[in-house]
């Protein structure tokens, strides 16, 4: 019997890599898992010195927290920012979209100096209502590390902007190589330290491998830029009418992210309410799943958004359909095998990666049982997040504000309900329900609106 594939799919399949979402998705794939292989080094190395001891927990917390705080921060503006980019780029050409793209910049730069000088301030009572089951002591080390980390959070934030600038062009290898420095940092000070590791080795290895992926963007989006110095001068001197526009557009992002990422500051804050190592524990098996999700959803997200803006700003509303179920099914069901893998191998994976050192078979076991939940959020991940940026495209803000916000609040009460009885692992489990009710309520959204559009 012969199985006739869908149009779309057998289009996609026959392009091969001569397509340019399929080679873009290979080159992000391929550079996001030597990061990850970088990244699990470090990982690897970090096991064997502190285990699960407290500056570990520490600093996974306060790291935690800040990763959420500038992904937030760098994800409002770059959201709003790849829209209109795409749009003007089309209708303008591209120098005016370049004026764009220094100017929201610009913009960024100055709300991650103002947000960190918020979070220097703010941060005894920021650390007091996340740590609630630390010690007086941990709080106040978590105090020093959240403003010594500082610096990685104005370098990471703005080299994220810089990266969706790069990435709008459909520039994908130096967005999505240069995250693998600041673990390749981390690496460094750990071999300078050698037997003296402890929270501050990890710190200042984190601020320095974010200053070299700034550099190395920067120097990256500058070169593409106009040397007309009358170019630079109007740029000085005239503001990009689209400007004000992307700054609107971004609030609404800003709040989203606030909601929709919080989830996994959330998750660390009452993992920290548990028994001591449960911030490790749940972090070791974040990173596990990251493995899968770095090379499906995180190459898809940054590939195929670019393009969803452009079929926005053509506005081929059957074309966005048809890349929306193609790529966010393929992806998500390439997915499946890994995540069986990491769900019924979990203690043997997480053996051969980190039972070593300080980190010892009990600690293997309690991993392993979070990990056998968290894996299951895979597949939703994925087609959620396709979704999403489809969403965005389309300037769906308030309908993703309210999925966000009720994201949170689901996610707050089954962690709550669940890990009374399951630990660490009834976090896992909450997580993964509500990416499945996300992923389901996105996609109503996105064919909501496309079907809106075309009757108009």
């Amino acid at each position: 019997m012969r199985v006739a594939l869908p149009a779309p799919l057998r289009a996609l399949l026959a392009r091969g890599a001569g397509s340019t979402v399929v080679s873009g998705f290979l080159i992000v794939a391929v550079m996001t898992m030597v990061g990850k292989i970088v990244a699990f080094a470090k990982d690897a190395v970090v096991a064997s010195k502190l285990g699960t001891a407290d500056d570990l927990d520490s600093y996974m917390l306060v790291f935690g927290f800040l990763a959420f705080i500038v992904s937030v921060l760098s994800g409002g503006l770059p959201e709003s920012f790849v829209p209109a980019y795409a749009e003007l780029r089309e209708r303008r050409g591209l120098r005016r979209a370049y004026r764009l793209g220094v100017q929201c910049m610009l913009a960024q730069l100055v709300i991650l100096l103002v947000g960190s000088m918020l979070l220097a301030l703010a941060a005894p009572w920021a650390v007091e209502w996340a740590t609630r089951g630390f010690s007086e002591a941990k709080q106040q080390q978590a105090v020093h590390l959240l403003r010594g980390l500082l610096p990685f959070f104005i370098c990471y934030g703005l080299a994220l902007s810089l990266g969706t600038w790069l990435r709008a062009g459909k520039t994908f290898m130096l967005p999505a190589s240069t995250p693998m420095l600041v673990p390749v940092g981390i690496i460094i000070a750990l071999v300078v330290a050698r037997d003296h590791v402890n929270a501050w080795t990890l710190a200042s290895g984190t601020v320095w491998g974010a200053v070299a992926h700034l550099c190395v963007l920067l120097i990256a989006v500058v070169r593409i830029l106009p040397r007309n110095l009358r170019w630079w001068r109007t740029l000085l001197h005239h503001w990009e009418p689209g400007l004000r526009g992307v700054l609107k557009n971004a609030l609404p992002f800003l709040v989203g992210g606030i909601a929709f990422g919080s989830a996994g500051v959330v998750d660390q804050t009452m993992a920290a309410w548990l028994t001591a190592g449960s911030v490790a524990v749940l972090g070791y098996s974040d990173k596990l799943c990251t493995i899968v999700l770095s090379i499906t959803a995180g190459p898809a997200s940054d590939v195929l958004f670019p393009h969803f803006a452009e079929l926005v700003a053509q506005r081929d509303w059957n074309g966005l359909r048809r890349r929306l179920f193609t790529s966010g099914g393929l992806i998500a069901l390439a997915s499946l095998p890994m995540t069986l893998a990491l769900c019924f191998l979990a203690p043997w994976i997480v053996r051969i990666l980190f039972e070593r050192g300080a980190f010892g078979p009990q600690d293997t076991l309690r991993v392993a049982e979070v990990l056998r939940y968290a894996a299951f959020q895979i597949p939703f991940y994925i087609f959620g997040i396709v979704a999403a940026r489809v969403a965005v495209s389309l300037q769906a803000s308030r309908y993703m504000l309210g999925i966000a916000f009720s994201a949170l609040a689901l996610n707050a009460s089954l962690n709550w309900l669940l890990m009374r009885h399951m630990g660490a692992a009834g976090i896992a489990l909450s997580t993964t329900i509500v990416h499945f009710i996300c992923a389901i309520a996105t996609c109503l959204v996105c064919l909501t609106v496309i079907r809106r559009k075309e009757a108009s």
